[in-house]
């Protein structure tokens, strides 16, 4: 039996982050037309539940790297890296334990038999593609995760994205794993598309709202974050001077959405434009009116039962009739890979760049042309 390294890794999906592959690594180069699917049993610990999880593929690496592919899609309950609380209605990181089984022995190019031993890991919730490019930080009480561009001495646009409902808490990681939110922006093509922004993700420890229902349930919020989140706003800019203040956008989904316009109305000069999702609250006229210089898109879907769409309609009719830059895109359907979304997720399609004009300029295309 040889004792052998391996990486449990995750990725994060519209729909949120799951375990997508396993890193195998050996001191010996392997011969590669004696690796196959069933070489290896992958199983899972999740929820105290356990569940077998199925290999795609298998990809050598170096010869000596082995990457076991695993199925990902958003029915696997097991594959996931986050716990739902609908109580608390907020996720948990819940305890993860995955186990490696070896069924066919694995044979190295001098012709040497490798008999692994069983494994077993828990899963580490900050091993996940590309999560090592936030860093952590806190300001007053927001906790948050950012990322800024290599330094090469010009100024580069700020991206604030303001995350929903179940994303609060203390943990500073819920935020930006809920779904692509912040992720998306570290793409290489929406990099270039945004001339390399800084990103900044604060973390509610609550709720953006101070009341909402859900179901019979009240729940609340510990009091209106929005004093503190334009002080943070501003701090991270004053702490970051490359960021361009011309360029500073800032979005956000469902609750997010909400946040994201009271943040408009009460610093209505920073932004140059907004990007926003199944917004969960509808300005009043008053409060557009001083948000009327500012480019925004909306988008939603007309299926959305969590929060109405109606509150995208009015917001689009009122800011359109008083001349403002405005966008709307309604969808039906949510649908991607495949794979049938529930209607409120509308910022799937947002953060996949899918919205477009008559004129084919998708929305963060749009976004990236705005400036103060």
């Amino acid at each position: 039996m040889e004792k052998i390294s391996f990486d449990i890794v995750g990725k994060v999906f519209d729909y949120g982050p799951q375990i997508n592959k396993i890193i195998l690594k050996f001191d010996d180069e392997l011969d590669d037309e004696n690796i196959f699917e069933d070489s290896f049993t992958i199983s899972v610990l999740f929820n105290d539940k356990k569940f077998i999880r199925k290999i795609k593929n298998i990809e050598l690496k170096n010869k000596n790297i082995l990457i076991l592919n695993l199925e990902t899609n958003p029915n696997l309950i097991e594959a996931n890296i986050l716990l739902w609380n609908e109580e608390k209605f907020n996720y948990s990181n819940p305890t993860i334990i995955y186990f490696i089984e070896q069924n066919k022995k694995l044979i190295t190019t001098s012709k040497k038999f490798i008999e692994i031993e069983k494994l077993s890991s828990k899963v580490d919730i900050n091993n996940i593609e590309n999560i090592d490019k936030f860093y952590c930080s806190k300001f007053l009480n927001l906790k948050y995760r950012a990322f800024r561009p290599k330094f090469n001495g010009k100024k580069h646009p700020l991206i604030i994205w303001l995350h929903g409902a179940g994303e609060g808490g203390k943990n500073n990681i819920t935020q930006i794993l809920g779904n692509r939110g912040a992720f998306t922006f570290l793409e290489n093509e929406n990099q270039e598309i945004f001339n390399f922004p800084y990103i900044l993700a604060p973390q509610c420890p609550s709720f953006w709202l101070q009341s909402f229902k859900v179901g019979n349930q009240i729940l609340k919020g510990k009091k209106n974050y929005t004093k503190d989140l334009i002080k943070l706003i501003k701090n991270y800019i004053k702490a970051n001077p490359q960021i361009d203040k011309k360029r500073i956008y800032i979005g956000g989904c469902s609750m997010g959405g909400y946040q994201t316009f009271k943040t408009l109305v009460s610093s209505p000069k920073i932004f140059a434009g907004a990007f926003i999702s199944c917004p969960a609250y509808e300005p009043t006229k008053r409060e557009l009116d001083k948000i009327k210089n500012i480019s925004i898109w909306l988008v939603h879907s007309s299926k959305d039962t969590t929060v109405s769409v109606e509150n995208s309609r009015n917001i689009f009719k009122y800011l359109k009739s008083i001349n403002s830059d405005i966008i709307y895109t309604e969808y039906k359907d949510i649908i991607c890979d495949g794979n049938k979304f529930d209607p409120h997720g509308s910022y799937f399609y947002t953060l996949r760049n899918y919205p477009k004009t008559e004129n084919g300029i998708h929305i963060f295309q749009w976004l990236a042309s705005k400036k103060k």
